[in-house]
């Protein structure tokens, strides 16, 4: 029993790094943090997180399939799973995205990166082979699900008839991944929402 106790207390310390590091990672990228900040973050040492993780290429490389992992079940949750209309979908996902910004943006007319996806194209130079692989994951993600989405949403009247759903599904993509580079320019989520009003109601004429 008192073997468990402490495989599960590793395990709950694992943990706490990965959670810690993975906000730290999105604020700052991956030069702008250290297992020293970590350490400091959760009261622990260094030397604890070295057992851990080994080095922060482990660490990274579990972040990164986390990101990817992550993204990819959100997406399926929106544009896939359940009968909800084009339109709810929409709506699901906007609320995604503003709990992400209000995660790391809380003063106001803050600029800060709060996409994990974004913080992982920022770090392509550093992070190589591994980070592609993930986005173009999350992008075929995407992709199918959107398409799916769309072309349900055709079937059922919600959007005129003769809609090219290659064409959305493309312009879909495109916009939401362009979502954190506008908050950072503006300082407002603002900007996005009044995007998505205009998105939904060229989609749903066009």
């Amino acid at each position: 029993m008192a073997r468990q106790d402490s495989a599960d207390a590793a395990g709950g310390t694992r943990d706490r790094i990965k959670a810690v590091a993975a906000e730290l990672y999105v604020l700052r990228g991956h030069e702008g943090f250290s297992f020293g900040d970590i350490a400091a973050a959760i009261g622990t040492t260094r030397a604890n997180i070295h057992h851990h993780f080994g080095s922060k290429q482990q660490l990274m490389r579990e972040l990164i399939e986390d990101i990817a992992a992550n993204a990819e079940s959100r997406i399926e949750r929106y544009w896939r799973a359940g009968t909800a209309t084009f339109a709810e979908r929409l709506a699901m996902q906007l609320d995604d995205l503003r709990r992400y910004y209000d995660r790391f943006n809380r003063g106001d007319r803050d600029r800060n990166v709060w996409s994990p996806l974004s913080r992982l194209r920022h770090d392509l130079p550093t992070l190589g082979d591994e980070a592609v692989a993930a986005l173009e994951r999350v992008n075929r993600t995407y992709d199918l699900c959107l398409r799916h989405a769309v072309g349900e949403a055709a079937k059922a009247g919600q959007l005129r008839p003769g809609t090219d759903v290659e064409d959305v599904v493309r312009v879909l993509r495109v916009t939401l991944l362009s979502c954190p580079p506008m908050t950072q320019d503006s300082g407002r989520f603002e900007e996005i929402e009044l995007l998505f009003g205009a998105l939904g109601r060229l989609i749903s004429v066009a």
